[in-house]
């Protein structure tokens, strides 16, 4: 589960913000709040929303935190074509010297896989330089650094300075200092991505588990938030367990849809159709902006439930009936629906999901008069008493995050 997210001089944000999820001892013991298995005193929402403002920051602040993983994870790709390469500092010119910073705390069980969990941290550093012969921007990374937490006390497990410098790595990696596959890490690609397709174990099966957030997340690189619908037919195709949730999800969505069927077409790409009462079959493209919305989400849902990992999800309202999305919101509050401790991330507008959630759970991002994004937990506004719906606050002004037109 994830502790702790914070990014600093990214887009929209330039002083730190930071997504803590630490849930405070004098909180009441709600089944939504996870006890941490690797350090029981610490407690853990299984959902964070965010809200503001149109142009807020709530999309950037949703693709930091899928940012960073997928730096961390993704193997090497041509030089212009990396995952840092995609990142860029705020707009003042000042910042433009300044690094890209990361940091997120979670806990996870790759030391010892299946026996216990352990709170590892994992920070990075994201430096520019223009390149003369490109006549164009090039990241790289300035510090690079993995740590977990045996008995409470950080301990190494790699870290790395600005190109040139020396990369430590600890003896659970079984690598020597002198090992030549360290050579192979490029300013512009993490430790873990390159040690993973160079087949160091440790490295591999930490890339294997961040590569499992890049699927349950719809923030794609300077995109739509929603997955291609031919990745997703893949999802659906290789594997009837998901293909099944997700038929059943469907029909409770809209119970005049009795079936969904993927068949081929006259240029043989593959076809959705949904069968319903009386009609026949409609293909996806003509059925309504919720129902295709659903059937893009449903993949990431399941990928998170079924594995305890987050999902990660921008404006999980788009399209969708309020209902639909508490629906979803139930899913992961739910012990029974979500054993893992898998924590869905979401960005909102739509206030009426503000009854369903305690204040632990909702994060309010607003701008400043500089542009720059801000961000505050609900929980941290003075005199927010528990047994107070969250909406009509939210409305009144008392939480923040509320648009000003006009």
């Amino acid at each position: 589960m994830l502790h702790e997210f914070s990014v600093s001089n990214y887009f929209s944000i330039y002083e730190e913000a930071v997504l803590d999820l630490r849930i405070p001892g004098t909180a009441p013991d709600l089944p939504r709040f996870r006890p941490c298995q690797a350090k029981p005193d610490i407690r853990l929402p299984t959902v964070a929303v965010i809200m503001g403002p149109n142009g807020s920051g709530k999309t950037t602040l949703l693709r930091a935190l899928a940012g960073v993983v997928h730096v961390a994870a993704a193997s090497n790709l041509s030089n212009w074509k990396t995952p840092i390469n995609l990142m860029l500092p705020f707009s003042l010119t000042k910042a433009q010297n300044e690094p890209i910073t990361f940091r997120v705390e979670f806990d996870a069980d790759w030391l010892k896989p299946g026996e216990e969990l352990e709170i590892f941290r994992y920070e990075l550093s994201v430096g520019r330089e223009f390149v003369s012969e490109a006549s164009q921007f090039r990241n790289f990374i300035l510090r690079e650094a993995f740590f977990h937490f045996p008995k409470g006390r950080p301990r190494r497990l790699f870290e790395r300075g600005a190109p040139g410098e020396t990369i430590y790595v600890s003896r659970e990696f079984g690598l020597k200092p002198a090992d030549a596959r360290l050579d192979a890490i490029r300013a512009d690609s993490s430790v873990i991505a390159t040690l993973a397709v160079l087949n160091v174990p440790l490295a591999m099966q930490i890339a294997d588990g961040l590569e499992r957030v890049s699927l349950s997340t719809n923030i794609i690189p300077h995109g739509n938030p929603q997955i291609p619908t031919e990745s997703v037919v893949n999802f659906y195709e290789g594997n009837d367990e998901m293909k099944s949730w997700m038929k059943h999800q469907m029909q409770r969505s809209d119970l005049a849809i009795q079936d969904v069927e993927f068949n081929i077409d006259g240029t043989g790409k593959r076809q959705v159709y949904f069968s319903h009462h009386n009609i026949g079959s409609i293909p996806l493209l003509f059925e309504s902006g919720g129902t295709q919305r659903l059937f893009h989400l449903l993949p990431q849902i399941q990928i998170a439930l079924g594995s305890g990992g987050p999902a990660i999800l921008d404006e999980i309202d788009g399209d969708l009936h309020v209902d639909m999305v508490s629906e979803i919101i139930r899913w992961f509050h739910d012990p029974e629906m979500n054993p893992h401790n898998a924590q869905l991330f979401v960005s909102a507008h739509n206030v009426g999901l503000l009854d369903d959630l305690e204040k632990e759970e909702l994060f309010i991002v607003e701008k400043g008069q500089g542009g720059a994004t801000r961000v505050h937990a609900a929980q941290d506004v003075s005199g927010l008493r528990r047994d107070t719906r969250l909406y009509p606050k939210y409305r009144a002004g008392v939480l923040g995050g509320i648009p000003k037109i006009g």
